[in-house]
């Protein structure tokens, strides 16, 4: 659905600033820590790809809860480190996350359907993504195995295009940690602007904001942490104090 006349009059509207911020804020740097055993973890600031430094040496570090030299902990999953509260203040400022899934459909799916914190694990839609995404993972493997056949882990494959259409079908919808209950940046937008139980669901206000939140979903999606501030997330904190977006008064007549 194209975004109304008043979502794009506001996004303009908060564009700029965003841009300015954008260029002003600093570049992040890569994170280190060293392991309880040896080496180092590193993990970039951009893709959130956590590496293992060790005799010169660099490697992709395996999945799992890895231990560091101070007792503290990072868990690494599809290679990505989950990240803590000491990488957060490291990288505070600088730019969005890279979208590291962005043409990785079924991934994008499993995370849309079983949501971010497995809250759906159970039901239909996630197990028919899951499957999906073993479907895509066997044809990656058969590719590998052809004779000369160079193949990149992560190149596109008949299914990736089911599941991209997946994404937009009735059949497969969003886990309800993600619309209802999730810790996106413009949740917030959404119930300032359309009030307790919906009191201003008609305004054009709400509109814009639920669609605003639709995006910043979308790109939380595609990129490796989505707790992390999304572009789309970053104008729904600025939109707050526009008063474009005032609070409901209808809850009051309520």
């Amino acid at each position: 659905m194209a975004p109304s006349s008043n979502l794009v009059r506001c996004v303009c509207a908060l564009a700029a600033p965003g841009l300015l911020l954008f260029a002003l804020a600093p570049a992040a740097q890569t994170w280190r820590g060293d392991l309880s055993q040896g080496g180092s973890i590193v993990v970039d600031p951009d893709t959130r790809r956590a590496l293992r430094e060790e005799g010169g040496s660099t490697r992709p570090l395996w999945d799992g809860v890895h231990r560091l030299e101070d007792g503290s902990t990072v868990i690494v999953r599809d290679g990505v480190a989950v990240p803590t509260r000491d990488m957060v203040d490291a990288w505070s400022g600088a730019r969005p996350p890279e979208p590291l899934y962005e043409d990785r459909w079924c991934m994008q799916l499993v995370r849309k359907t079983c949501g971010f914190d497995d809250a759906c694990i159970s039901q239909a839609a996630c197990l028919q993504a899951r499957t999906l995404l073993a479907d895509v993972e066997r044809e990656r493997r058969d590719l590998a195995m052809l004779p000369d056949q160079s193949m990149d882990a992560t190149a596109p494959v008949p299914t990736e295009e089911r599941c991209r259409q997946a994404l937009s079908e009735a059949a497969f919808p969003a886990c309800a940690s993600l619309t209802r209950q999730g810790d996106g940046r413009c949740r917030a937008l959404v119930t300032q602007a359309c009030g307790a139980a919906d009191a201003c669901a008609s305004s054009a206000a709400c509109d814009a904001a639920q669609q605003l939140e639709a995006l910043e979903t979308e790109e939380r999606l595609a990129v490796a942490d989505p707790s992390g501030r999304t572009d789309t997330g970053g104008k729904c904190i600025e939109a707050m104090s526009n008063a474009f977006f005032a609070p409901c008064a209808g809850a009051a007549a309520d």
